[in-house]
């Protein structure tokens, strides 16, 4: 059931996506102020919902995996980052277009511009240290990623909290009829593929953390056997 469940939703993703991109271009009618360039709204915000979704459950494992040392906990935080890695840069390729074209410049140095390019960059930080740090390291990943998530509601009151060109938070509330039954299809499709990667992706690590612990049982089972063959040579 589980390895074959992020496949079903990549099925339901897949019928799903198609209509919802067509009806982004083709049915919902340009905004009355930004134009064609709203468009983007469609894609830049589901991902940023996901970008500070991933960033919670990767703070969140990543503290149990700090305090268990749980091994599910540990690929979850992992692979959660890495999706908050690719949904975030969709964010950041996909804002400065939709800026250039609204306000004349793909970056204004807004509170939420800053606070979600930082989240970003501590999403790429935690990997890094995950990959590359030493021993203790996973110490300093978890509170990276424990950081990452405190950043999560500081983006989302950042228009409310400092004066940003950002729309409100509540501006998905207030759309007309037709662009909210385009939004939420495209939320889902993205959602559900985002789920499906981290559920293949969780699974990937996992079994490669076995791996790793089933050769080094080996290796230890292999020394202790060569230190006794030679006293069982001489008796």
């Amino acid at each position: 059931m589980w390895r074959t469940l992020p496949y079903l939703l990549f099925a339901v993703a897949g019928v799903i996506f198609p209509s919802a991109a067509a009806s982004v271009f083709l049915d919902t009618p340009n905004e009355r102020e930004m134009g064609t360039a709203f468009k983007i709204f469609f894609f830049h915000v589901p991902m940023g919902w996901l970008l500070m979704l991933m960033a919670i459950v990767c703070g969140i494992a990543a503290g149990i995996e700090l305090r268990s040392r749980s091994l599910r906990a540990s690929a979850v935080a992992r692979a959660s980052a890495e999706i908050g890695f690719l949904t975030g840069a969709g964010v950041l390729l996909t804002g400065p277009i939709w800026g250039n074209a609204t306000w004349g410049t793909p970056w204004t140095g807004d509170a939420r511009q800053v606070t979600t390019a930082l989240l970003w960059l501590i999403v790429v930080a935690y990997l890094l240290v995950r990959k590359y740090g030493g021993a203790g390291s996973h110490r300093l990943a978890a509170a990276l990623a424990i950081f990452g998530a405190i950043d999560v509601p500081i983006i989302y009151y950042a228009v409310k909290v400092w004066k940003t060109m950002h729309p409100q938070t509540g501006v998905v509330g207030k759309l007309p009829p037709s662009m909210w039954a385009t939004f939420w299809p495209c939320l889902i499709a993205l959602l559900l593929c985002s789920l499906g990667l981290m559920g293949i992706r969780i699974r990937q690590l996992m079994l490669a953390e076995q791996l790793d612990i089933a050769w080094i049982k080996l290796d230890r089972d292999s020394d202790i056997d060569g230190a006794r063959a030679p006293q069982g040579a001489s008796a």
